[in-house]
């Protein structure tokens, strides 16, 4: 492995641990513990919103890093890349202070954490689809918790109580949890990006002993050992 392309997994591994330290950083100053009282998106107002955009950015480049170690073909791409845009535009552009997002620029902040809490996770189960099968099967179960959530968040928008804490409540403890698990598809990503093959251009690319998967060659066929039809 060449010095260069180590320095994407290892850039990525560690942009991954270190979101966990800003995650519970951004707690800490802001004295919210998780489950937020209000949203996540309340950590970046503030003095110290400062760190609430460096937790985004850096919760971001995980994956973006991890990726470009290790592409698969797919959609995985382009869902990173949405999803960067979405975290990017969370980071710089701020919510309104208190719960209703009734300023322009608090509503561009709800579009792009749209963007990046569906883009971000959808993208990890995708590339995950390539790793080894105890990484794909633990992708499919935060998946569902994701999704799990995801659900509850919208059936709290619209006043229901899911989660028996009122209906606000229950919006910030789903939408917490969902990027809770959002941070979990990534860390699994990191620890499981070795087992993603490398991604073979042509034959000038690809070492004698090495595992390569040709942009056309599914998942399911890299598994069963099917012969590329490329």
């Amino acid at each position: 492995m060449t010095g260069p392309t180590r320095a994407w997994k290892v850039g990525g591994q560690t942009c991954a641990a270190a979101a966990w330290v800003l995650w519970l950083a951004v707690q800490i100053v802001a004295a919210d513990p998780f489950p937020p009282e209000i949203s996540v998106s309340q950590y970046g107002i503030g003095p110290h919103g400062w760190l609430f955009s460096v937790w985004v950015v850096v919760l971001a480049a995980a994956p973006l890093l991890l990726f470009r170690y290790r592409p698969v073909p797919g959609p995985a791409r382009w869902l990173l890349w949405v999803g960067g845009v979405g975290s990017l535009v969370i980071a710089v552009v701020r919510t309104d202070e208190g719960g209703p997002q009734v300023s322009v620029h608090a509503r561009v902040h709800m579009v792009g954490a749209v963007l990046a809490m569906v883009a971000l996770p959808l993208a990890v189960v995708a590339v995950l689809r390539f790793a080894a099968p105890l990484w794909r099967r633990l992708s499919r179960v935060l998946a569902g918790m994701w999704a799990i959530s995801g659900a509850a968040i919208l059936m709290a928008a619209v006043g229901v109580d899911t989660a028996g804490m009122g209906a606000p409540a229950s919006w910030a403890f789903w939408q917490g949890l969902a990027i809770v698990v959002d941070m979990a598809l990534i860390s699994a990503y990191a620890v499981a990006v070795r087992s993603v093959p490398r991604l073979s251009r042509g034959p000038a690319d690809r070492p004698a002993d090495a595992t390569t998967i040709s942009p056309g060659r599914s998942p399911e066929a890299l598994r069963d050992g099917r012969p590329d039809p490329r």
